[in-house]
């Protein structure tokens, strides 16, 4: 490992942002989390590239505490994106290790999301040639004006695919990675098992919420049943679809001690789903500062376990608040990283002015996922390489170029 710049934390205000976070056996050196957020920049048939590598180590190279990478397809029938990663095999071992070292020597924990797409999963331009597995068959609009509807997952399905979140953990930990973040969130497929608008069987997997949860607490025993004592496994957990008739806050408080109970090492509260975030009230709610924290700090209270929140917060003074006015762990960044993996080292430095800003406009960075996504903030240099001057590994500073 290269040497780590020491963060300076004693002289700012923004100290509780730099102090150490326990996640089950780890220690992060700091309380900022790069948030999983799809760049794609792996390869068509799932791999690991070395843009890839140099994207997330480039991000702990900035300062970041913990780096939990895109939501990596436990198998194929879960693949979203036509350059998404899998977790499949041991053929996936090579790259997957490259990435968990190069995080590793920047002093960031490295962390895997594990994601089944079930419903939306993908190629979607040859969607009805292939099972999308749901936990029901219920119509939704794939595209615009394009209303699909997906096949029910048989309960063979069911135990492979549980299986196969189980032997993906467990690639991750023989390839380095500290630990794994379970994908509960979104509309994919554990959340769609969550949710009595997506799950309407009447076997153990559904019915009442002690059905609908089964499939969740099972992916997280079986991660947990594959790998060590000191393998991190986390929950990125649909906290509110924020729907009449579906998943409520009030589910996942009562759902957080028993995922505690299963193993879960920290959560991860999201709310809506990326059908539920279009409805009329829920308009403009991913563009308010803080938007999941509520959320958040109240599966803090209903366990023990650490409860990270993102959405909105690259603010540093909106993340310091969030911090320290809840009972909340950790501050998790996608976009204000995308942007600028220097974030953790400017702020712990006060040099704010340094820092450069997501506009978030015209959201460049998701109509470009598909192929790569590129950051409307960026220069065309950085653009045209793509990861921010990945390579010199020795931090300079900014405060004097933010004073001069």
């Amino acid at each position: 490992m290269t040497s780590v710049p020491e963060l300076r934390k004693s002289d700012t205000v923004f100290a509780s942002l730099f102090t150490p976070l326990r996640l089950g056996h780890r220690t992060a050196r700091n309380r900022i989390v790069h948030a999983p957020m799809s760049v794609c920049y792996g390869d068509a048939d799932g791999f690991v590239t070395r843009p890839q590598v140099e994207h997330y180590a480039r991000r702990a190279q900035g300062g970041a505490g913990t780096v939990i990478t895109e939501n990596f397809a436990v198998n194929v029938s879960g693949r979203q994106m036509p350059l998404q990663n899998m977790v499949d095999g041991d053929q996936r071992l090579p790259g997957l290790s490259e990435l968990a070292a190069e995080i590793h020597r920047h002093g960031a924990l490295a962390m895997v999301q594990l994601v089944h797409a079930g419903r939306y999963a993908g190629p979607w331009d040859v969607y009805e040639s292939r099972r999308r597995l749901a936990p029901s068959a219920v119509p939704f609009e794939l595209t615009a004006g394009r209303t699909v509807t997906p096949q029910v997952i048989t309960p063979e399905e069911i135990a492979e695919t549980i299986e196969a979140f189980g032997r993906a953990a467990e690639l991750c930990e023989q390839a380095g990675f500290d630990g794994v973040d379970v994908h509960a969130a979104q509309g994919f497929l554990v959340s769609g098992f969550l949710s009595p608008r997506t799950n309407r069987r009447t076997d153990q997997w559904g019915g009442d919420f002690d059905g609908r949860v089964r499939f969740a607490l099972e992916v997280v025993r079986e991660v947990v049943r594959r790998t060590g004592p000191d393998f991190v496994v986390g929950v990125h957990l649909m906290s509110d679809e924020r729907a009449d008739g579906g998943w409520t806050l009030d589910d996942s408080v009562r759902l957080a001690p028993q995922l505690e109970a299963a193993g879960a090492d920290f959560l991860f509260g999201v709310p809506t789903t990326f059908e539920t975030m279009r409805l009329p009230a829920n308009d403009g709610l991913m563009g308010r500062r803080g938007y999941a924290v509520a959320d958040n700090t109240a599966l803090a209270h209903a366990s023990r376990l650490p409860v990270m929140a993102g959405g909105g917060l690259g603010d540093p003074h909106a993340a310091v608040q969030a911090l320290e006015q809840g009972s909340l762990s950790a501050i998790a960044l996608a976009r204000p990283l995308f942007t600028d993996p220097d974030w953790p080292h400017k702020v712990s430095e006060g040099a704010l002015g340094a820092v450069h800003n997501c506009s978030c406009a015209t959201a460049r960075c998701l109509r470009t996922q598909l192929t790569g996504a590129v950051c409307e903030s960026w220069s065309a240099e950085t653009i045209e390489r793509g990861y921010f001057g990945y390579g010199n590994d020795s931090y300079d500073g900014y405060e004097e170029r933010a004073h001069s």
